[in-house]
């Protein structure tokens, strides 16, 4: 009896090879994610001031270190993602921060844009991915 080396194959194993780093990746986003969430839902917002433009390897700004009035009226600081396009120092931008931690703060911008989300992208990828291994492996 003749057996092939597609009968004898595994398929599920590549996709596990693949999976378990994207999964131990996914994992670094939770506490983002769930910080994000919490300001998305129970944030306040106000306006803060740019008092410093960090940069990172080029030229584009990447952070901003702000301050702004919580409503009880107390200076907070925060480093936040910087908006697009990035203010100038002593320009004002939309923050939502946490009132019980005024320096859990974040750009209006970056809690709407993609990238805030881009953890629960990489989670679900992995989520396919060890579908397709237990999939593949149920088949082989």
């Amino acid at each position: 009896m003749y057996t092939t080396l597609a009968g004898t194959t595994n398929y599920g194993v590549p996709f596990l090879i693949i999976a378990v780093p994207f999964a131990i990746t996914s994992l670094l986003f939770i506490p983002q994610q769930l910080r994000n969430r919490r300001l998305r839902k129970h944030g306040v917002e106000t306006l803060a001031v740019c008092r410093e433009r960090i940069r990172r390897g080029g030229s584009d700004v990447d952070r901003l270190n702000c301050s702004f009035h919580t409503a009880e009226g107390e200076e907070a600081w925060a480093l936040v993602t910087a908006p697009k396009p990035a203010p100038w120092e002593g320009e004002e931008f939309p923050v939502v921060f946490d009132t019980r931690n005024p320096s859990a703060a974040e750009s209006r911008y970056y809690l709407s844009s993609f990238g805030s989300r881009a953890g629960l992208v990489i989670q679900s990828l992995v989520g396919l991915l060890l579908l397709a291994a237990a999939v593949a492996g149920a088949l082989s």
